[in-house]
């Protein structure tokens, strides 16, 4: 249950510290004096969205602290929210410069965080919750509450999240498996390709220098001829001049061994001058002029470069590659995978899936009918004695649906098959409509209260807070609403803002919303009311206005018949 609540530079509130009870707390006070703002400063600290326009004006910040009491039964739905401590306090910081804080237990948390511990602590009804009611999209959690159906629905959700995932790997697969093939088709025709053209290791180079030799035949030829005549094939050649030289080195050796010394360096140049006349006689003969092997050539070597330029590969790399996609044709099956025992698996686990939703939705079906005559109940005692109220269970065929049932496929998702819809009649004699369509104002308080009350105690929620609840309705059916919140003050801790002296008689406990004028500045405040107090507020209410002798004895005549 909430037990304390600190304001502090919030709208119009400079600071408010109020500390509830059990049972039920009643908040009133005058239209425009900021009694919504009590619900909007909770749905701050509850996580909900933080606008900077709530900061105080003139402040860097506004604060909101809410302390928590925790009973034992409570504790355990939070241990999954990594609390099992008794009590819990949560406070929230909107600043003007930079994002808000959030500290749980005096440690910084995410609003996200703080949001989901909220939901587990307090049951927020405002203004708008009407619209949460009519949305049919809701409905299920309305139903699924009731019926305490967490187990069935994790079952559920279980089984689904399984199955997607099995079936989003078959996809997955299956696409890998198309795409594996394309590729090795691809590498296949590589292969075919590659075979054909067959390039060999150091071809390309060697080619490249043939080319060379045969596009310039007659110049090598030329300067192969013209290097043997000056080494050897002409008066004066080189080898000619070198003998001379040699000979008269032996001459001199006779006389001096300084002469001696150079004639094994000369021996060693004649050997290379004979050895390079040799080579430019024998490349003289060997290369020729030879057309048409340069085509042969030029054009293996168009081939094998087009080939590089087609693969993006240097020649060396589409030598390699080549060998890569011989090797992954050879080994081109998928061991990691098998098809069918995918496919088999998926059944299994479709059926597993089926059989939970199908537990969930009798269950369902089973709570809905107990509901409906619950709310029904409740309406009667509420001012709508002839009201009918029925809970549709319903589930819709779809092709390849995920749940399969009596040979048919039905639409499912993580929730189940089921689609709820709450269908209303309000008046005898018209027929039954979806409750969107055909509900007041008044009656949709009426209905979310029905609903509220048929869940006490299943919800694990201490703290319950409805903002005018109490709208569309007055007179003899006001105090009805106020017996039904009292009733369910018993099982959860209720702070009902109101306009209604009816409902206001029946507090355990209350509080007024104040607006004063301070330093020439509007500052709202909440006090908690005495007996006295509480008489001239009720009777305030009554007269809409200063209270006078009238409303004062009709304000002791409600609180009299609450006691």
């Amino acid at each position: 249950m909430l037990k304390s609540l600190h304001i502090e530079n919030f709208a119009i509130v400079d600071e408010a510290n109020v500390s509830f009870d059990t049972g039920l707390n009643v908040i009133t006070g005058e239209t425009g004096v900021g009694k919504s703002l009590i619900v909007d400063a909770l749905s701050i600290v509850l996580g909900e969205r933080a606008f900077k326009d709530f900061i105080r004006d003139g402040y860097p910040n506004a604060i909101v602290e809410a302390v928590f009491e925790v009973k034992p039964s409570e504790l355990k739905k939070l241990a999954s929210q990594g609390f099992d401590v008794s009590t819990i306090t949560v406070k929230r910081e909107i600043r003007l410069q930079g994002n808000s804080k959030v500290w749980i237990n005096g440690q910084s948390r995410t609003v996200q965080e703080l949001k989901e511990l909220g939901d587990l602590l307090v049951d927020l009804h405002g203004q708008h919750e009407h619209q949460y009611l009519l949305n049919e999209e809701h409905h299920v959690d309305f139903l699924d509450q009731f019926a305490e159906s967490n187990d069935l629905k994790q079952s559920v959700a279980d089984n689904y999240h399984t199955l997607s995932a099995l079936i989003r790997e078959l996809h997955e697969r299956e696409k890998t498996a198309s795409s594996r093939n394309e590729q090795f088709q691809l590498y296949a025709f590589q292969l075919q390709e590659l075979n054909e053209i067959n390039p060999q290791p150091n071809e390309l180079d060697e080619l490249e220098k043939e080319r060379r030799v045969l596009e310039n035949a007659l110049t090598i030829s030329e300067q192969a001829s013209a290097l043997f005549k000056e080494v050897d094939g002409s008066d004066g050649s080189a080898l000619e001049r070198l003998n001379t030289i040699i000979r008269q080195l032996e001459g001199l050796s006779t006389y001096t061994g300084t002469a001696a010394t150079f004639l094994p360096e000369a021996l060693a140049a004649r050997v290379t001058l004979q050895e390079i006349a040799d080579f430019a006689s024998e490349y003289e003969k060997e290369v020729q002029a030879d057309p048409q092997r340069l085509s042969e050539v030029e054009s293996r070597v168009r081939i094998l470069g087009r080939l590089c330029q087609k693969y993006n590969r240097s020649y060396p790399e589409l030598l390699t590659y080549w060998e890569e996609i011989r090797i992954r044709l050879e080994k081109q099956d998928d061991p990691d995978w098998s098809k069918e025992e995918l496919t088999q698996s998926i059944k299994q686990h479709t059926q597993a899936y089926s059989k939970a939703c199908h537990a969930l939705s009798d269950h369902r079906k089973k709570e809905a009918s107990i509901l409906s005559k619950a709310v029904v109940e409740k309406l009667s005692h509420l001012g709508i004695p002839r009201a009918r109220f029925e809970i549709e269970v319903s589930q819709e065929e779809q092709a390849g649906g995920l749940v399969e049932l009596k040979s048919k496929q039905f639409k499912a998702d993580v929730n189940g098959m089921d689609k709820i819809v709450f269908w209303m009649q309000a008046n005898p004699g018209e027929p039954l409509r979806p409750l969107a369509r055909i509900a007041s104002g008044g009656e949709i308080s009426r209905i979310m209260l029905s609903i509220k009350s048929a869940m006490s105690g299943k919800d694990g929620i201490g703290t319950v807070i409805f903002d005018e609840i109490d709208t569309g309705i007055s007179g003899r059916i006001a105090r009805v609403v106020g017996a039904e919140l009292k009733d369910l003050g018993r099982h959860h801790q209720l702070i009902s803002i109101t306009h209604l002296p009816q409902i206001a008689s029946l507090a355990d406990s209350h509080f007024r919303v104040e607006k004063h004028l301070i330093n020439e500045r509007t500052v709202t405040r909440v006090k908690r009311l005495d007996e006295n107090e509480r008489i001239n507020e009720i009777a305030t209410l009554i007269g809409d206005g200063a209270p006078g002798e009238t409303t004062l004895l009709a304000a002791k005549e409600l609180l009299i018949q609450e006691d």
